[in-house]
C-alpha cells in the first residue's frame, strides 16, 4: 500500500513521521514554502508546525506563485503539470 501524499488544492492527513518542510517539498517542490503552508494551517485545532502530529486534516492551499526549475519563477498555469530537468 502506498502512503498518501500531500496534494495541492485537496486537504491531507498527516501521517506519522511527517514534518511541515517534508510536506511542502512534496505539494510545491520547494520545502521553503512551508511558512506558508504553516500560517494557512494555524487555525486547524492540534496544529503545530514545530511538531507535526499524525491524524491531522491540512489544507494545501494553491499557491500564487510557484518556483520554477532553474530558479525561474513561474505563474499558476503550470499547477498540476511535471516537468523534468533536462541535462
Amino acid at each position: 500500500m502506498t502512503r498518501p501524499r500531500p496534494t495541492i488544492g485537496q486537504k491531507y492527513t498527516t501521517q506519522a513521521g511527517d514534518t511541515i518542510t517534508e510536506i511542502s517539498f512534496v505539494a510545491y517542490g520547494d520545502a521553503r514554502r512551508y511558512a506558508e503552508l504553516a500560517l494557512h494551517n494555524a487555525d486547524v485545532p492540534g496544529f503545530n508546525a514545530a511538531r507535526v502530529i499524525a491524524g491531522l486534516e491540512i489544507d494545501i492551499p494553491e499557491p500564487d506563485y510557484l518556483p520554477m526549475p532553474r530558479g525561474v519563477g513561474g505563474m499558476r498555469g503550470g499547477i498540476g503539470k511535471s516537468f523534468t530537468m533536462r541535462r
